[in-house]
């Protein structure tokens, strides 16, 4: 009774090694489950990380940047009379910040883009050629002809959809027309001096890209703009950023918006990825608690005369319970080793190729995802997978670990 009591941990592991040895191919049979469904588990989280970062850096670094500062309403009206008058004050926010590796000033708005007979609407965004190589990507899609020249005033590039609708070839003289902030309809004649291509079919189809000095002229806008486009150093810097923003510029009739916060499509995808990600974890919980409980029940069943001798002799239930759940918490860490560690190498084994799905490359290219998907592992999946996984695993052990806690030594000993 008094040695019971002492027992000591090394005795409890001892004891449940022992207990998982005693039926090897029960126990290789549970390990090997287990191991196929966290090695499952993590190559698709992995998957489902690797297909959201790339969706992320795309929609961020075509168009978008990490965070946008209008005047207060443009995002939804995209009216030129809702504009910055003086982003000078802005501007000096943004200087010397760490948290900020570009921003580029823009004039966005609505307008009509005509070719001979042909003509289409479009969205004519002006920027800053140099600054906008600082925040997106949006360059290194050129298809045809050269970016921007700093300078120039009447250069024009286009979408690439743009372009084939309205039959626009390089050189082409190109009317654009659209509408100043007192709503008096303007146009002028540009010269196509390259078409994008950035993959993005919304962008493709709708860009008209000119020298934003160009644009103030011409809308007689002097210094104003309607967007000011900031890209963070990372990604974690979006929110911060954000909240520093609202805090130095409230009050003053602007608003600041983060990525997520300016295309509500890109948004309810990244919900509805946190969703699959959760109904696969609950797959994942569901089998483990499955597997762990039936092989526990079944060893409970077996030991039946060993526990109630264990009681008899003086072991306390307590520590009966506490052996049989030292048995599961040991079974799933081993077995969430090995399966993490056989996930961890089909992630490594696909990390340069990744899984070629071009097939689908159109559907792709609309939600922002290349057709490639490089998988990816993070801290936190890895986090997630084995502490879920961990939980599961006491969840199941607690029952068996009760129940035998109830046995009753006569009715145990009775076929002894």
């Amino acid at each position: 009774m008094s040695n019971a009591k002492r027992l000591s941990l090394t005795a409890y592991l001892s004891l449940a090694l022992r207990n998982l040895l005693r039926n090897p191919r029960r126990t290789g049979i549970t390990l090997a489950t287990m191991i196929f469904g966290i090695a499952t588990l993590t190559l698709l989280s992995a998957l489902n990380d690797g297909w959201l970062e790339q969706m992320r850096d795309n929609f961020i670094l075509s168009f978008t940047g990490h965070v946008q500062i209008h005047a207060s309403g443009f995002e939804s009206s995209q009216n030129l009379n809702d504009h910055i008058k003086a982003p000078g004050k802005i501007i000096l926010l943004l200087q010397d910040s760490p948290e900020i590796q570009g921003w580029t000033q823009r004039i966005r708005t609505s307008g009509l883009v005509s070719l001979g007979g042909s003509s289409a609407g479009v969205q004519i965004m002006a920027t800053d050629p140099e600054q906008e190589t600082w925040v997106t990507h949006m360059h290194r899609g050129l298809k045809q002809g050269r970016w921007l020249n700093p300078g120039t005033s009447h250069d024009l590039l286009l979408g690439i959809t743009v372009a084939q609708n309205i039959g626009a070839e390089i050189g082409d003289r190109i009317v654009l027309m659209a509408q100043r902030p007192n709503g008096e309809m303007v146009s002028e004649i540009f010269f196509l001096r390259g078409i994008l291509e950035t993959g993005a079919p919304q962008i493709d189809r709708t860009l008209a890209l000119i020298p934003l000095n160009a644009a103030q002229a011409w809308f007689e806008m002097g210094e104003s703009v309607t967007d000011i486009v900031i890209r963070a150093s990372s990604h974690e810097n979006t929110a911060g950023l954000q909240h520093h923003f609202n805090q130095e510029l409230r009050g003053d009739g602007y608003e600041i918006l983060a990525w997520q916060d300016l295309d509500p499509m890109v948004r309810q995808w990244l919900e509805f990825s946190d969703a699959y990600g959760l109904i696969i974890i609950l797959v994942v919980v569901a089998l483990v608690l499955t597997e762990i409980l039936n092989t526990m029940l079944i060893s409970l069943h077996e030991r039946q005369k060993e526990l109630g001798i264990m009681i008899a002799i003086g072991t306390r239930k307590s520590q009966i319970f506490f052996m049989l759940l030292i048995e599961a918490v040991m079974l799933i860490l081993l077995g969430g080793a090995l399966g993490y560690g056989v996930g961890g190498l089909l992630v490594l084994h696909l990390s340069d190729g990744g899984i070629d799905l071009s097939y689908f490359a159109n559907a792709f290219k609309f939600f922002y995802m290349d057709p490639v998907i490089l998988p990816l592992l993070t801290l936190d999946s890895a986090t997630r997978i084995l502490g879920t996984t961990l939980v599961a695993a006491l969840i199941a052990g607690l029952y068996p670990a009760w129940r035998a806690t109830k046995i009753e030594i006569s009715q145990s000993l009775r076929t002894f």
